[in-house]
Formats: structure tokens, sequence, C-alpha cells
């Protein structure tokens, strides 16, 4: 008796995952096909390249765009000019033969600069287009490099000398939250496209939710549902229609990834230290819960109307639900290490937009985000059930529009 009742549920749960699947199928392949689907992500993934380059720094601020800078030194030994390393971006120093050689370098655009060193003077060779950051480099070196030959001539303890000049320096204390990097020390470019990527969640997720509930209502409209249903149970029709359009709303939000990433990488289309892959893959998989948080809200509200016309009154409540997120994420951007900030980012809905925009300036680890996943993972499971119920009991009733609280009531 058993064998047979575990092969029922088994059997029904199949029947179950078949169903949703081949609603989810439909729906993506109705939307991924769209003359209109692809043309939008192509405009898109435009717009997103040209303000990434049109915001992008310049050599002028300090950021070479064609990588690491290069400066060739003749005359002295490398190491008697070059300056400690200071990270993975840090000027490199190389040896030149001669100044031929080292003219040659700059000229052929081996090296953004030259020093040419002979006994006690200096000459820098440069390219009208050598950044003012590799200039200064070049001269501060130098400087360091003369002070130091300086002291030895005067017969100077420049150990003893840099020992105490070093023990004298002030230490740096943090007295607000020690071990975190304040906000206001991120760059603009950086701040302003990790505001970029919550921006394209927040449309994403209000253009999709607004596809889920438009496509209930027309085949409601039509009474296309109503042959559905003669197969389907509401709940699975619902589920694979959310699956659906939301399948093919992660895959055109990823394609706005990758160029965003391809843009970053070998585009230098932003700062070296901006972590695009993992700001990327922090957005689409908080669009992800955030499309399942709200998309199911978004199919109950348009199974409460009849018309086309009435979809917007019916999602009215949910679309001001998805605008609060986005405005405190943007009030969020302006100290993401305020109190508030730090309470409310495990706070669905609010976590899905504001924990993708600390990924991108590096100020949530994976434990703060596996938690408020979590939570998000909760939150949607209620919302799901509770927009189950509204959806069952309103799809199949045609005419005036229904209130929530009716479709909440009801016994039908």
């Amino acid at each position: 008796m058993s064998e047979a009742t575990g092969t029922k549920s088994s059997g029904a749960v199949t029947s179950a995952t078949a169903a949703v699947w081949l609603v989810a199928k439909r729906e993506t392949a109705a939307r991924v096909a769209n003359r209109a689907y692809v043309i939008g992500t192509l405009l898109n993934v435009g717009v997103i390249l040209g303000l990434l380059y049109f915001f992008a720094p310049s050599p002028s601020d300090g950021h070479d765009t064609a990588g690491t800078a290069t400066v060739a030194v003749t005359g002295v030994p490398v190491g008697a000019v070059a300056p400690a390393p200071a990270g993975k971006d840090a000027t490199r120093w190389r040896p030149a033969a001669d100044e031929r050689a080292a003219r040659r370098q700059v000229t052929g655009k081996q090296a953004d600069a030259a020093l040419v060193i002979d006994g006690s003077r200096a000459r820098m060779l440069v390219r009208t287009d050598t950044p003012g950051q590799v200039r200064s480099t070049v001269v501060a070196s130098v400087r360091q490099w003369a002070t130091t030959r300086a002291l030895h001539a005067q017969h100077v303890d420049t150990d003893r000398l840099t020992h105490e000049v070093t023990a004298a320096l002030p230490r740096t204390e943090t007295v607000d939250r020690p071990g975190r990097t304040r906000s206001d020390e991120h760059s603009g470019a950086e701040l302003g496209a990790a505001i970029g990527i919550v921006t394209i969640l927040f449309f994403q997720l209000f253009g999709y939710g607004m596809m889920v509930a438009q496509g209930v209502v027309e085949e409601k409209s039509t009474r296309v549902v109503e042959v559905l249903l003669a197969t389907l149970t509401p709940l699975r029709l619902m589920v694979g229609k959310v699956a659906g359009i939301g399948a093919a709303a992660v895959l055109q939000t990823a394609v706005f990834g990758v160029a965003a990433v391809l843009a970053v990488r070998f585009g230098h289309a932003l700062p070296a230290q901006f972590p695009a892959t993992p700001a990327t893959l922090a957005a689409l998989g908080w669009f992800v819960l955030g499309f399942a948080f709200f998309a199911f809200l978004f199919a109950a509200a348009g199974s409460l109307v009849s018309r086309a016309e009435d979809v917007s009154s019916a999602v009215m409540p949910v679309l001001m639900a998805t605008l609060i997120p986005f405005a405190v994420a943007i009030a969020a951007a302006q100290d993401l290490n305020a109190g508030w900030v730090e309470v409310i980012r495990y706070i669905p809905p609010f976590s899905m937009l504001i924990m993708p925009l600390q990924v991108s300036v590096n100020e949530a680890g994976w434990l703060p985000n596996l938690l408020a996943v979590l939570l998000m993972l909760t939150a949607s499971a209620a919302l799901a059930t509770l927009s189950a119920r509204v959806y069952q009991r309103s799809i199949l009733r045609i005419g005036a529009t229904l209130r929530w609280r009716d479709a909440l009531t009801s016994t039908t």
C-alpha cells in the first residue's frame, strides 16, 4: 500500500513539474523570440556601454586607461630611484641601456616616460599624452633620490634617519567603525557604477513585473485562461508564467552584466579596483530573488481585473511597494556605513538593492549576503503563498475589478 502511495505521490510531483515547465517554456520562448525583446536588449547594452565610457575617469584624473604605467631608467640602477610597489596598479620601472634606448622606448610607446640621470642631473623624457600622474611619480622619485644622495654626501646616517621619521609618523585609528572603509572614500566612478547597477535592477523588476500582470490580464480577457485551466491548476499556471517571464528577464539582465564586465575588464571603463565580476554576479542573484519576491504579487494583481485598461490601477499598490526599496537604496548610497543601513540591508525587500550596492563598493561579504538571502527566501515564500490564494480565487471571475481583501476572504 505504501509503495503504491509513494508511486502516486512521485507521479503527481512529476506531473506538476512537467506542467509548470511547459508553461514556463512557452512564456520564455514567446518573450525571447519577440523582436522588441532583441532590439531592446541591444539598445540597452549600447546605453550601458555609453554611460560607462562617458563617466570613465580620464588620464588627467590619475587613471591610466591603457593599464599600468611604465618608466624606463638609465644612468643609475632602477632600485636607486624606484619607490616601493604600492599595489597591482603601481608604476613599473625598468632599466634602459642608455639615453637612446630610453628615448626609443618612450617614442615607441613601450614606456610612458623615461628618467635619464647623468651624475647629479636628471632629465625626464615624455610624450604629449603621458599622464600627469606618471610625470608626478617620476618627479617625486627623483626628489627622493636627490635627497638621499645629498644626505649621504653630508655623512648623515640615513638608516637611522628613516627609522626615527617612521617612528614619529602618526598611527591611523578609526573611531567610528573599526576595520571598515567609509563610503565617502569611494571614487565617484565606483559609487556611480554601483547606483547604476541598482537602477538597472529596479527598472528590470518594474518592467518585467508589469509584463507578468499584463500577461495574466490578456489571458483572462481573451478567455484563453479558461482553456488552459482545463488541463492545469491555477497555481501551476501562475508559477509557470512567472518562471517563464522571469527566465527571459534573467537572460536579458545577464547580457547587460556581461557587457558591463567586458567594458570594465578590457575597456578600462572604470577604476581597476571596481569589482566588476562580483558586482555583476551579486546583482544577477539578487535580481532573481527580487523578481521572485514581487512577480507573484504582480500576477495576483493582474488576476483581479478583466480588462487591460484596468491593469494600472490594479498593480499600483505593488508598484508603490517596488519604489520604496529603490528610494531607500539611493538614500543608503550616501553613507553605506550608516547604522540604519547596517540593519535595513537584511530586511526584505530592501536587501535586494542595498546588498548589490554594498558588494559593488566592497562593503558586504558573503556572510551578510547569505543571511539576507535566507530572510529574502522566507519572505518570498510567504508572499508567493498569499499571491497564489488571490490568483486562484480571482482568475476565473470575469466582470468588475476585485479588491485584494475580497479575493483573500472569498471562499470560491
